[in-house]
């Protein structure tokens, strides 16, 4: 039994999206908790192999994995290559997606199908080989990555907006049905949350601006979301189907 310090020792975690920011963030934490991380990039490896080096330094093991998480056989060739180096994944984290700024006139839909693929049918394929093994282990967390639009709606993002709330839908599907085999779902929502992404991702209002309607008065860091994350993995038995939000109070759910 790990101790109280690795609480998740002797776990495997597959983080997608796990290269920079949130995704590298959510590796360190678990890793400092004990569990052992695939890293899944889509294409850049170099990205992943630092995120691996990060966790390595933690004294976990760490290995990467490139492949398109909206295609089922990546995903397919993914979980293989986790299982041959560490074991079953114990800790799925669906971080992946893409977050392009288009009026919804202008989605064509491949545009549409490229998003959702990514972000929703994504999350389907890697929770889908992921959970056979958790629910023979008796013992799974899945955490999806959620965003604030999702629930409060954001201007010229309506495929994205569609993939963050139909992931905390996909959460409470997952909690209900897998519950009773020992599975946790769960959402984390981030907030406004100062990453390396460009500015003009974030074309409609500034980092300052946005602020000043926060009632903490500052953006969030990305170790608060893997701080959330960590919580809810190694600590959070008995919450499950829930979208926890972290944004300051910048957006209040009732």
């Amino acid at each position: 039994m790990a101790d109280s310090g690795k609480p998740l020792e002797g776990r495997t975690a597959l983080i997608t999206g796990a290269g920079r920011n949130i995704g590298r963030a959510m590796a360190r934490r678990l890793a400092e908790a004990g569990a052992d991380v695939v890293v899944n990039v889509r294409q850049n490896k170099e990205e992943g192999e630092q995120t691996a080096d990060e966790v390595r330094a933690l004294g976990a093991k760490a290995t990467v994995v490139t492949g398109d998480v909206s295609k089922v056989e990546d995903v397919r060739a993914i979980f293989d290559h986790a299982t041959a180096e560490f074991g079953p994944v114990h800790v799925l984290v669906n971080n992946a997606a893409v977050r392009p700024h288009q009026p919804f006139l202008e989605i064509t839909p491949e545009d549409w199908n490229w998003v959702l693929g990514v972000g929703l049918t994504g999350a389907f394929h890697c929770a889908q080989a992921a959970i056979p093994g958790m629910v023979e282990a008796g013992w799974g967390r899945i955490i999806n990555i959620s965003g604030r639009d999702g629930f409060s709606g954001i201007l010229n993002r309506a495929h994205g907006v569609t993939v963050k709330a139909g992931i905390h839908g996909f959460t409470k599907a997952l909690a209900l049905e897998f519950g009773p085999s020992g599975v946790t779902v769960n959402t984390v929502v981030p907030g406004l949350i100062r990453t390396t992404r460009p500015a003009e991702w974030y074309p409609t209002l500034s980092y300052e601006e946005r602020e000043k309607g926060i009632p903490v008065r500052h953006s969030g860091d990305v170790d608060d979301i893997a701080r959330t994350v960590r919580f809810l993995v190694a600590e959070g038995e008995y919450i499950t189907g829930q979208a926890v939000h972290v944004n300051g109070g910048e957006f209040l759910v009732t």
